[in-house]
This record gives C-alpha cells, sequence and structure tokens, in this order.
C-alpha cells in the first residue's frame, strides 16, 4: 500500500492584503483557483495565477506587493517546490502540492500588511535633501558584458523619458503623453537581469508618481500605456513590478524611503536609500535611477512658475 503524505499547515509570518481579492478571485485571475509554480529561487518561489505573480518570500526579505512572508523555521518545506507544481487557493490560504504533500499556508487577517500610495507632500527642502542624497549613491559597474552594452542606450534612454516628461509637465497635450509613452516603451526589457534595468528604472519613476504629493499625476496614464505593452518586450515579473509601483505599491524599503523624503530626515532617508540599493544584483541601483528622475522632475514642477505667477508682460 502506497504511504499517504501527512498534510502539513503553517501559517504565514506576514502577507499583503491586496492578495485577499486576488485569492478569492475578484482580480484578474481565474474563478476556479487555477494556479502553478512559475520560478524557484534561493528565497523567493513565486507562483503563477493568471497574469498575476503571488510570491513565497522568506522572512528576511520585507514585505512587498502580491507577497506572503514565510518565517525562517518554516522556509526548508517552501523551498522544496519545484517550477510546475500545483497549487490551489482559497481566500484564507495557498496550498502547495494539494494532490501530494499538501503544503497547506494559512492567512490570518492579524498578519495582513497594506501596502498604498500616500498623499503628503515634500517640501522643496526636502526634495533637495533626498537629491542630495541619491546623488551619492555610486553607481555599480555592470555585471555581464551584455549589461555593459546596453548601458549607454540606458541612459540614452533615461535623458529621452526625462525630457518628454518635462514637455508633458510644463504644457501637456496629446503629444506630449504619446512622447512619455514612446520613451518608456524603449526602456522596457532593456539592461541585464531578472527584471531589466530600464524596467527598474520605470519602477522607481512610476512608484514616485503614483505618490500624489509630487505633483506628477500626469506621467500615469502615459507610463501605464507604455507598460500595458510590457507583456511583449520584458518578464512576467517585471509586468507585475512595474503595474504595482504604478498603483503606489512596491517593497517595503520603497514606502520607507518616501516617507522619510516626507519627513525630511536625513538618517531615514539614508537607511532606506541604502536599504533600496540592495534590492536583487542591480535592481536597487536602478530603481534609485528612477526614483532620483522623480524627484528632480517633482522639485522641477513645485518650483516652476504658473502663468499667474508670471503675470502679464505685454
Amino acid at each position: 500500500m502506497t504511504p499517504v503524505a501527512t498534510p502539513v499547515a503553517l501559517r504565514a509570518h506576514t502577507w499583503d492584503a491586496a492578495l485577499e481579492e486576488t485569492l478569492s478571485g475578484g482580480s484578474d485571475a481565474p474563478a476556479d483557483g487555477v494556479a502553478a509554480v512559475h520560478s524557484v529561487h534561493a528565497r523567493v518561489v513565486n507562483i503563477r495565477r493568471g497574469s498575476t505573480l503571488i510570491a513565497l518570500a522568506h522572512g528576511d526579505l520585507d514585505d512587498a506587493p502580491w507577497t506572503i512572508r514565510i518565517l525562517d523555521r518554516d522556509w526548508p518545506m517552501i523551498a522544496s517546490a519545484r517550477v510546475g507544481d500545483r497549487v490551489a487557493v482559497a481566500a484564507d490560504a495557498v496550498v502547495l502540492r494539494p494532490d501530494a504533500h499538501d503544503l497547506r499556508i494559512t492567512l490570518a487577517r492579524a498578519d495582513a500588511v497594506v501596502l498604498r500610495a500616500g498623499t503628503a507632500v515634500p517640501s522643496p527642502d526636502a526634495l533637495r535633501l533626498a537629491l542630495s542624497v541619491l546623488d551619492r549613491v555610486p553607481s555599480p559597474a555592470p555585471a555581464t558584458p551584455f549589461g555593459a552594452l546596453a548601458a549607454d542606450a540606458l541612459s540614452a534612454g533615461i535623458r529621452r523619458l526625462d525630457a518628454a516628461a518635462q514637455v508633458l509637465l510644463a504644457s501637456g497635450g496629446r503629444d506630449a503623453r504619446a512622447s512619455v509613452t514612446t520613451a518608456a516603451e524603449r526602456l522596457l526589457g532593456l539592461g541585464e537581469g531578472l527584471t531589466p534595468s530600464g524596467d527598474d528604472v520605470l519602477t522607481g519613476l512610476g512608484f514616485v508618481c503614483a505618490h500624489q504629493g509630487f505633483g506628477l499625476s500626469a506621467l500615469l496614464p502615459p507610463l501605464r500605456a507604455a507598460v500595458a505593452t510590457a507583456d511583449r518586450r520584458t518578464t512576467q515579473l517585471s509586468e507585475v513590478t512595474m503595474r504595482a509601483a504604478l498603483s503606489g505599491r512596491a517593497r517595503r524599503r520603497m514606502h520607507d524611503l518616501v516617507d522619510a523624503v516626507m519627513t525630511a530626515t536625513e538618517s531615514d532617508l539614508r537607511t532606506a536609500v541604502a536599504r533600496t540599493a540592495e534590492i536583487g544584483h542591480s535592481s536597487g541601483h536602478d530603481i534609485l535611477t528612477g526614483i532620483r528622475l522623480g524627484m528632480q522632475l517633482s522639485a522641477s514642477t513645485i518650483t516652476r512658475p504658473t502663468p499667474s505667477d508670471q503675470g502679464d508682460h505685454r
């Protein structure tokens, strides 16, 4: 007689509250709960459900969109997952290999965390401080020959996006929005990494734009239009990450960075910038490049005189 595996249950350490809708079938995920392991890394197991990736992450990592954090003592059970393993989902649980080992991860409401954009407005001095700290972050050398080849194109693409964004923020108009979309599309999939450098720049910029207080809301529609084409240009992980950023949702350390900008607390800002730089092999630095672009555009927008300020000089 074949032995039957004993079901195992563990409780998530923390989990993104936005998962409640995703797991219950209220989002773009299939209503029947069909899901499978998409990819397995040292400290993250990604589950694909429809167009969404749900991450099971080691507790040493911070909270992030569509992420369930697992305590260190329970991680070996998660790490045994393999690509293609079937996953069952419910509103209050995720079950790995339901037909075999039946590892159930329960999601207690008390452990849910909320990641969302704030509405605070930074002062000009706060933006200057943020830019000063960000300017002192060294850029790492590309890790691969491909990354080195893409570096010049990445720099040119960022300059192109910056110029298009400045025009849109200054004057608006359909042509200006189209220029921002085109510039952003050229960055999609550009560079090295599981989330290519160009995507990471867009993640950083989009995250800043989604915080209303920075005054960059006009950039959201054209950036979203660009990311809507990402499924043809880059990885699913990048696409999901960029979509989350454009709704003001990202890893906790990025939220901490924005909070530190708002309070103009240099020590907290330095800590949050350093922690963001630690994301991935090079993703953190590329995200900071996008965040810095957003801060610079915000500073220009806040200090730009309005027509009423300029008066009528005829």
